[in-house]
């Protein structure tokens, strides 16, 4: 099988390349030239050849790297603070968010509070979660702290200035000690 180009990356003057299982001698072969003793080195115009790396998911790590442990250790967790989300919504039915949200309201054309997309969900369990679905491993940031969710965002993740504007001044009013809005702007593709 011939590798398929995965991506170009100009500005490091590279290429990602994809093959099957049954293609990786053939690969390898294209991109290595023979050597004495056994060993290969890359071939002519190909600069080097890494394996492409695999990369996780890490808020066990994130949240520790910056601090929050020691926080935790002192006695803060973010109890008594409230934390308005304006995003997509959050899942009050997810696990690591089932005791931290106590509002919710809507500024999309949304017919709903649901969070279809998905990352107004995140975004809240990066700030609150709990960690009950990882028996305590993926803890948010702050767990003691209580998360209202303002759907300023619609069921394809797109929403109007107006709305986010109008959430933001809800939050206000809520008497919000934190409004996260984890949104950009441009022309949807």
């Amino acid at each position: 099988m011939t590798p398929s180009c995965g991506a170009r990356f100009p500005t490091i003057d590279a290429d990602a390349l994809r093959t099957s299982q049954e293609g990786l001698v053939r690969v390898w072969d294209v991109l290595t030239d023979p050597q004495r003793g056994g060993a290969r080195a890359a071939a002519s115009g190909i600069g080097k050849v890494w394996l492409d790396g695999v990369r996780e998911a890490g808020l066990d790590r994130s949240v520790r790297q910056i601090g929050t442990d020691r926080a935790w250790e002192s006695g803060y967790d973010g109890r008594g603070v409230k934390i308005v989300v304006l995003d997509t919504g959050v899942d009050k039915t997810h696990d690591d968010l089932r005791t931290q949200v106590v509002g919710e309201k809507i500024f999309s054309a949304s017919p709903d509070a649901v969070d279809r997309v998905g990352h107004g969900t995140h975004v809240a369990s990066i700030a609150v979660g709990t960690g009950a679905k990882s028996g305590g491993r993926f803890k948010g940031v702050a767990p003691g702290a209580k998360v209202i969710s303002g759907k300023v965002l619609d069921d394809e993740g797109y929403g109007d200035d107006s709305a986010v504007i109008a959430g933001m001044e809800w939050a206000a009013a809520e008497g919000a000690d934190v409004v996260n809005l984890s949104l950009s702007s441009g022309t949807p593709s």
